[in-house]
């Protein structure tokens, strides 16, 4: 009964007001996220791009391997104009941004036909779902917050075009939106060559159910991505220099099975092995449920494509993705309260909201701890050796790559300690080597604590 009354209790409540409310916990949520320094890739565009040197990005790579990425660009130019060096506002838009996919995602189940509370849970669930701590901790994965919305908002454009077909009202408009945005998402990260795919999956389920067809702007998305590939292609001449690829199959299907396990947080762990038993039995039960089923299964396996045979990095690679697992999982949760197990739907959809936030909130502190070791070392350097004499080579030993799943130098050790001496040249190294010369400068991390060794 109690259950029964929070829910009529929450239909009453208007929408803006639970969009309002939803925002302002989510701000609150990652708080702890707001404090957290630049780690590895951050230092390989902080304090180089700016608003004045932005555009031409739009001619080259922005970063090593070939990474067309120009509005990104922009989006890292104004916050280091609002923000500087402060790693604050570069958060803030982070989160901002993974609120509005989160709003979205639900945004685009109410589409799909979930109803108003199944579609509140989705926004929810891909908010807190720990398998985003890297898109949305990591300043560098700004690409795909960035990407992932306007990819979200050309799909939801997609929609809206498809239900005005027929009719005068917003008839241009739509279509507009969703070229914009998606041309907008190809020029934030490569990722989003798929939203055409999803889009093309959503006009065959709009022609099952009788609707009528959007094949018009299928083909205009389509033609876009045509030259998006054509012109990347010529830019960098034919050369994909990105990540290790993943040669054999089975390695594949397991990168691939490790992403959903990824998403799905915590389903290989017993305690939480009956939760979502539950949640997806009661989706499967359902005639409809089942028809979410497949949207969610197919919108997972598209979002993964272009990594399909990438080898790790199924936390960043997962994102867009997840908002698969986030429409099949809000949808049944929603699904379980009208079930005979109506009783234990509001305890098991806490106990699965509740374990998200406690993921993430670790996954925050775990990145605010390897910000924290990122911030030490190059200042704990220039405290020891307050100047260096041009050329000098310097050993950092034993400086470390990740701080459990968090980055800390895996890149960007060189520009951090090139910060702390403006000017300076110098030549890093990791290790003592045979051409280490005589006069090298040797640091050694231990204890958590940068420390100069003796020749």
């Amino acid at each position: 009964m109690a259950a029964r009354h929070i829910r009529k209790m929450f239909l009453r409540v208007p929408p803006f007001v639970r969009v309002l409310l939803l925002i302002a916990f989510a701000f609150l949520f990652f708080a702890g996220s707001y404090s957290s320094y630049f780690v590895s890739d951050d230092y390989l565009f902080l304090d180089r791009i700016h608003l004045n040197n932005a555009s031409q990005y739009f001619s080259k790579s922005m970063g090593c391997c070939n990474e067309y990425r120009p509005f990104t660009a922009y989006s890292y130019a104004l916050d280091e104009k609002l923000s500087g060096a402060n790693p604050a506002g570069y958060h803030a838009t982070a989160i901002a941004l993974h609120i509005a996919n989160c709003l979205l995602a639900g945004l685009i189940a109410r589409k799909l036909g979930a109803p108003s509370p199944a579609a509140m849970l989705t926004s929810v669930l891909f908010l807190l779902n720990p398998v985003a701590h890297e898109s949305v901790l990591w300043i560098a994965a700004r690409p795909i917050l960035l990407s992932t919305f306007f990819g979200l908002t050309a799909l939801y454009a997609f929609l809206e075009a498809q239900r005005a077909l027929g009719t005068s009202r917003h008839r241009w408009m739509w279509p507009a939106v969703m070229y914009f945005c998606f041309a907008a998402s190809l020029l934030c990260y490569e990722g989003a060559v798929v939203i055409p795919v999803l889009a093309a999956f959503f006009h065959v389920l709009s022609l099952e159910r009788g609707t009528r067809r959007n094949a018009l702007n299928l083909v205009g998305l389509f033609a876009i991505l045509l030259v998006y590939v054509v012109g990347w292609n010529l830019l960098f001449r034919f050369r994909i220099q990105r990540f290790p690829v993943e040669t054999s199959i089975p390695g594949g299907i397991a990168s691939f099975g490790n992403a959903i396990a990824h998403s799905l947080h915590g389903s290989l762990r017993p305690v939480m092995l009956p939760v979502y038993a539950l949640i997806l039995t009661a989706c499967l039960l359902r005639r409809d449920g089942r028809r979410v089923a497949l949207i969610s299964a197919a919108w997972f396996l598209i979002g993964y494509l272009p990594f399909f045979l990438v080898r790790g990095f199924s936390d960043r690679f997962a994102y867009l993705s997840s908002v698969g697992t986030a429409i099949l999982l809000g949808f049944g949760s929603y699904a379980l309260g009208k079930t005979r197990f109506r009783q234990l739907a509001p305890m098991v959809t806490a106990a699965l909201l509740v374990f998200y936030a406690v993921g993430m909130q670790n996954r925050i502190a775990m990145w605010r701890e390897a910000g924290s070791i990122a911030y030490r070392i190059p200042r704990e350097m220039k405290a020891l050796r307050p100047s260096l004499p041009p050329g000098v080579t310097l050993v950092a030993r034993n400086v470390p790559d990740m701080h459990q799943h968090a980055l800390v130098y895996l890149t960007g050790l060189q520009p951090a300690i090139a910060l702390q001496y403006p000017g300076v040249d110098f030549l890093l190294q990791t290790k003592v080597s045979a051409d280490t010369p005589v006069n090298a400068i040797i640091f050694d991390y231990s204890n958590g604590h940068i420390h100069e060794l003796d020749r």
